[in-house]
Formats: structure tokens, sequence, C-alpha cells
């Protein structure tokens, strides 16, 4: 199969070609055309023709959590379901996910190893939804931040969760440091600086990386100083940590939407709702600053699924901010040897969009075909099977980042 399309945006420096075209074979990208008329006159291929749509390498989402659906009322609560339940609104989320662009998710924990067990049925073809990049359980102090973690105490409990995680296939450990969103004077964070090197000692033992829940405080320096891989959400970081962080050459993934979305905050308790409202300007800034500072960064959702376009309202130039949903987030995912770019050898996950996302960063959400590994997801039908969706759309796209952005 050969796709045609107005642009097609490739390689890892994310450059445009006008009027190219991707031969697909076996699922993977096998020839690049710079232009339609170098395709040779005599190649049987059928020839799908996008006009002057945009075709951008499969988006990956950075955070997400499959069981973790903040479109329903009490969605936190939520996560006190059963396995169950927890395993049906995964198997909806990564539906929901694929149709809307995202071929490639990295989950910062779910309960009962769901992450792993959906990542090898996806694997198998047994389920729709983003190839899976997973962290199994999520680990906190017993004290601590993290409805979709479990709670351990002491460096040996965290170990032997780590051990376990391992055990079950995982590709990076997930821990929790700190709160989401603070609203204090003080950032708690609940982990000592031995759990964390515990986690570390047992990850770097077997090749693989780090994550941490971090807002900031001295939590983020402490997971710097412990060798964590990746920072996630860092909504209250200075000025100060991140030259700390980048000198360090460390991750971070930006989730704007869960602290500054008013439609998302609303949902939250009322005690938890009138803090968060009073941190947006706070944690706008500091956002801001981490961006400029130039920090190597991926984009998630945090559970807000469809919603990874809306994460793209960054305040960082459209170049960046679509490297952080494609080739930089394969990095960050330890992946872009299979995917994240469009690139002869790599897999063929593909989205048409209507309109071009260097130009305009709304045309992420245009999303008119998906394809995975070469095959076109039938999204019409996978939406026809859906129940109706939790929110409106036009809903999220109310959300303070963008104003604030």
């Amino acid at each position: 199969m050969i796709i045609k399309a107005g642009k097609i945006i490739v390689g890892k420096e994310l450059e445009v070609k006008e009027n190219a075209a991707i031969k697909i074979e076996n699922g993977k990208i096998t020839e690049i055309y710079d232009k339609v008329s170098e395709i040779p006159s005599e190649d049987p291929s059928e020839i799908v023709d996008y006009g002057d749509k945009t075709v951008i390498p499969g988006m990956i989402d950075c955070h997400n959590h499959l069981a973790l659906d903040t479109r329903l009322e009490n969605h936190l609560v939520k996560m006190n379901d059963c396995e169950c339940e927890q395993t049906i609104r995964a198997l909806k989320t990564m539906k929901d996910d694929l149709v809307s662009g995202v071929t490639t998710s990295r989950c910062l924990g779910d309960r009962f190893y769901i992450d792993v067990t959906c990542k090898k049925a996806q694997k198998e073809g047994r389920i729709v939804g983003p190839k899976l990049v997973v962290s199994g359980i999520g680990m906190r102090a017993s004290h601590g931040h993290g409805y979709v973690g479990m709670p351990f105490d002491g460096p040996e409990e965290f170990r032997r969760q780590a051990r376990e995680n391992i055990l079950h296939g995982v590709d990076f450990l997930k821990v929790f440091m700190t709160k989401v969103i603070n609203a204090t004077p003080f950032i708690y964070h609940f982990m000592s600086p031995e759990e964390l090197r515990a986690v570390v000692q047992e990850a770097k033992s077997v090749g693989i990386t780090t994550a941490c829940h971090c807002s900031g405080g001295q939590g983020l320096d402490d997971c710097v100083d412990a060798g964590i891989d990746c920072l996630e959400h860092v909504y209250y970081i200075t000025p100060e940590q991140v030259e700390k962080v980048k000198k360090a050459d460390r991750w971070v993934v930006y989730t704007p939407s869960y602290a500054l979305n008013d439609t998302l905050l609303f949902k939250f308790s009322p005690k938890d709702r009138e803090g968060s409202l009073k941190e947006k300007e706070i944690i706008c800034k500091c956002l801001e600053g981490a961006i400029e500072g130039g920090l190597k960064f991926g984009i998630g959702t945090d559970g807000i699924h469809q919603g990874l376009a809306q994460e793209a309202k960054l305040g960082a130039s459209n170049k960046n901010v679509l490297a952080g949903i494609t080739v930089n987030a394969a990095r960050l995912c330890g992946v872009s040897e299979k995917t994240g770019a469009i690139e002869k050898g790599l897999a063929a996950d593909l989205v048409i969009l209507d309109g071009n996302p260097m130009d305009d960063i709304d045309a992420l959400k245009k999303v008119a075909a998906v394809y995975q590994d070469g095959k076109k997801i039938e999204i019409q039908k996978l939406v026809e099977n859906q129940t109706k969706p939790h929110y409106n759309s036009k809903e999220l796209e109310k959300g303070s980042w963008q104003a604030a952005g």
C-alpha cells in the first residue's frame, strides 16, 4: 500500500514534505517518496490518496491510566472499584484513545496489573487500542498520594514490590512522591531518599527506567538526587530546579489540564476544588518557566482520554509540542527504534489530519484516519460500538490552560 498526501511530516526532525508518499509493507514503512512523481509507475501497490491532508506519526500519550477516566463523575473514587469494573473501563478507554490518534500509550500505574494484561492482549490482537508501555503497580507511601497506586513503607517493601513489578514484565517503575495540587505553603513529600534509591537500584539492575509523580518541592530534588529518570507533572518546579533537572539530563512529562482545566477541577471534591482553583496562577507560571527552560519533555493526559490534542495547548512551539507526542515521546518511552516517526523501518503508525499542526496545533483534534502497524482503524465502527461519551468535547476545549497558555 502507498499513502500519498498534501503534506507528510517525516523523520526524527519532523520535516514537512509536500505532495509526498509513504510505502507500507507488512506493517512497516519501507519507502518514503519526497514527491508523488517518484512512485515507480510499475509498482502494483494500492494507492490511497488523502488529497490535501497532513500525515503525522501516530501520537503517543506519555502519561495515561487505563482504568482512570476523568470523564466520569467521582473518577478518583472509582479507582477503588473491583478488578472487573476497572478492566471494563480500560477496554473502553483504549478504544477511545486509539480513534483519537493515540497509537501508543505509556501507562503510569493501574491496579491489578491491568496495564500489563492489556499490553499482552493488544500485542496478540485480542483487544483494540494503543500499543502499551507499562509500569504495573504504582508505588506510594501509606500516608501518601496516589489513587491508582498501592501503599508501601520502608526501602525493603518498595524493593519487594519493584521486584514483583519486574517479575510481571513491566517496562519501567513508577512511584508517587507528592500530591497533585498542593494548596499549602509547604509541598508535602511522602517517600524517603532511601525508598527512592531502592526502587532506582532495582530498575537499574534489569536495565529499565523509573518515573515519579512529583509536583515540586524537596521531593523533586530528592527524585533527581536519587536518579529518577522522569518527573511527572512538575506543577511547582522552580527556576533553580529547572536548571537542576536540565543539568542532570532528566525527562519531564507535562499534564497541564489535570491541574488547570475548570471542567475537570469541578469534578473534584469541594475541598480539593477550592485548593486547585487558588493554585492555577502559580502552576501556570511554573510550567511556563519549565518550558522556557528547555527541558526535554513528553506530554500526557493523566486519564483525560481522547484529550491529548487539548494538552498540546502548552505554550511551547508547535514543532516542539508535536515532538513531545511523537519522536521525543518515543525516546522517553524507549520505543524510538519501533515507532514515533515516519521513517523507513519503523512501524506504520500514522494519523491523517485535516490541517497541518506545524501551522495550527489545533489540527491535532481533526483526525480523519488512523493507521496502526499499517492497518487502517475503522474509526466510525469503533465509535458506534462505544456507549455515549461521558463528556461534551466542547466543554474540554474551555479548559483554563488554553486561556492561560
